[in-house]
């Protein structure tokens, strides 16, 4: 089964599948202006961040048949790695799962390892976790 293919940019998200591209108007700039509140970081953020990002990917029908593995080459998603994986080159969701708890239960350590115009990592990484869950993404593989 061919990956789906990523890239998650600040004004829109671009999904090619079995060579059919999507795109979602929403980037994760608009979910990081919608989520915090002044520019602050909180669970609550965070939770709002899910829900946001739960909603933008069920407005796509198409995205409902997705599952298997998934690849990008996105520069965050190798910031990502650095910051909480630390692999060759791949990710799977038991992973994903553990760095992303570790993120929620100390946010302010986390907050405090990227520069201020950097912590859209972490609305990244909120996406990513949830296209795991909601497509069903076993692996993310790096490029």
């Amino acid at each position: 089964m061919q990956p789906l293919q990523f890239s998650l940019k600040a004004d829109h998200i671009e999904i090619l599948w079995h060579s059919q591209q999507l795109i979602l108007t929403q980037g994760l700039d608009a979910i990081q202006q919608q989520s915090l509140v002044q520019g602050i970081w909180s669970e609550l953020a965070i939770e709002k961040m899910i829900y946001l990002i739960e909603e933008l990917l069920e407005s796509e029908p198409q995205l409902r048949h997705v599952q298997g593995r998934a690849i990008t080459s996105d520069p965050m998603m190798k910031l990502l790695n650095q910051l909480f994986f630390k692999t060759s080159g791949s990710i799977d969701r038991v992973q994903l799962e553990h760095a992303f708890n570790d993120f929620v239960d100390h946010l302010n350590y986390y907050l405090h390892q990227v520069k201020e115009d950097q912590q859209q990592v972490f609305v990244y990484f909120v996406m990513i976790r949830e296209m795991m869950h909601h497509l069903k993404i076993q692996e993310i593989l790096i490029k």
